[in-house]
């Protein structure tokens, strides 16, 4: 059996983004969550660094962090007013029931992946091209192409849709 080695960079960046991760749930005010859904999409990037995946954490912060996220700020904003309208409403108390279920079904969760033994055998060799830009544009553009533009077809209705609703008023 093949130890997996110790890397406390990837450890670090992983804790950073479990509590980021959990910012996003807990925080109150959208644009706190927006900022800690930041952090923990910069510190995925940084675990794809870890990983000798240059090209995949680069996207990550280009498309991700860049361009999604603007695209939720925005969203953010343009439903401020409803934001506001929420708090005339008194929230309903969630069940301390459902929180004890669902630290249960997290705790059951992590023990199993903590029983999950390392592989065995020697560590496979990765292909020379292994992360370049011209094997994944190959597979995005060639052997995934419909469902790559059924992707980006999605994301225009989402844009239309999100622009139909914002309008203020109707012409």
């Amino acid at each position: 059996m093949v130890p997996i080695p110790y890397n406390p960079m990837l450890w670090f960046l992983a804790g950073l983004a479990f509590v980021a991760a959990l910012g996003v749930i807990l925080y109150r005010k959208p644009v706190h969550a927006c900022l800690s859904f930041l952090l923990t999409l910069l510190s995925l990037a940084g675990i794809y660094l870890q990983l000798s995946a240059e090209f995949i954490a680069i996207m990550q912060v280009l498309v991700y962090a860049g361009a999604i996220l603007v695209i939720f700020m925005f969203v953010i904003i343009l439903f401020q007013d409803a934001h506001e309208q929420l708090r005339l409403f008194k929230a309903q108390s969630t069940s301390r029931l459902l929180y004890a279920a669902g630290a249960v079904l997290v705790l059951t969760i992590l023990s199993f992946a903590g029983q999950i033994k390392s592989f065995s055998g020697e560590p496979a060799s990765l292909p020379p091209d292994f992360g370049a830009v011209e094997p994944i544009g190959k597979a995005l553009y060639v052997d995934f192409f419909f469902p790559f533009e059924a992707v980006i077809l999605l994301f225009l209705v989402a844009i239309i849709g999100a622009l139909y609703m914002g309008k203020k008023e109707k012409i």
